[in-house]
Order: C-alpha cells, then sequence, then structure tokens
C-alpha cells in the first residue's frame, strides 16, 4: 500500500511538472474581410492576433491603388464596444445572417462584409452588425490619414 500510494504520488508529480502552455483560443471565424467597392474604395482584412485586446489588420487596396498596409488596432475606451461587437461576430456569438441586400444601382458605394473561415466567406447581412462593423471602416481610415 505504501509502495503504491508512494507510486501515485510519484506520477502526480511528474505529470504537474510536464503542464504545457494552454493553447491560443482560436474564434470560430479566421478574419473579417471588408471589401468598399465605388466611392471612398477600400479593401482589409482583420485577424485577431491570440490577445483580445488587439486585432491585426492589413490594407490591400485604398483608393485606386492597391497597397500592403500593416497596423495594428488596440483596445481603448473609445473602440471597446467595437472590439467587442468584432469578438462575439467572430467568436460565432452574434448572428450574421439577416435581410440585408447590397444596392443593385449602376452607380453609389457598395460594402461588402464577411467572416471567414478556412478561406471560405460568409457575407454579413445582419443590417446591425453590419453598421456596427463599419465602425472598423472609420477607425481604420482614421489611422491612415
Amino acid at each position: 500500500m505504501k509502495t503504491t500510494s508512494i507510486t501515485i504520488l510519484f506520477f502526480i508529480l511528474i505529470l504537474n511538472g510536464c503542464k504545457k502552455d494552454p493553447p491560443i483560443v482560436k474564434g470560430f471565424y479566421d478574419s473579417l474581410h471588408f471589401n468598399r467597392e465605388g466611392g471612398g474604395q477600400i479593401e482589409f482584412t482583420i485577424t485577431p492576433t491570440g490577445n483580445t485586446d488587439k486585432f491585426n489588420v492589413v490594407i490591400t487596396r485604398f483608393g485606386a491603388l492597391d497597397s500592403t498596409i500593416l497596423i495594428t488596432m488596440d483596445l481603448n475606451n473609445n473602440n471597446r464596444s467595437d472590439f467587442a461587437v468584432l469578438d462575439g461576430a467572430m467568436n460565432n456569438k452574434i448572428q450574421i445572417n439577416g435581410v440585408f441586400k447590397q444596392s443593385n444601382l449602376l452607380a453609389g458605394t457598395w460594402a461588402y462584409i464577411y467572416l471567414v473561415y478556412n478561406k471560405k466567406e460568409t457575407e454579413v447581412t445582419n443590417t446591425e452588425l453590419r453598421n456596427s462593423i463599419l465602425r472598423f471602416e472609420e477607425l481604420i481610415r482614421e489611422r491612415i490619414h
């Protein structure tokens, strides 16, 4: 009995000493892809960093020019609710499907918003969520001007 107890204690100590760092929590979606066509063209991708207080942004088109601009967006008091909405959408806590339909006018501006998982894009058609995500376009434009 004494030998069994010592052996069990020994294995518990070994297992506790071999703990690994917890994996970075990955959201349901990999990224958000935003594409504004027409007036005010901009295209960017927002990707989580593994830190809930930061998102990486890659701008691939601004105006009529293809570009690559990398920025990091940090959580602060001015964007706290925006981060919460994006986090909720990325983690499938907010419904992304809704009734929004793009305009089919021949002139104007159109904003396409997609959540991406495994390179497959799903368009965000929940009007309230779209309106909240549009705030990121403003924040990004402020950063690059």
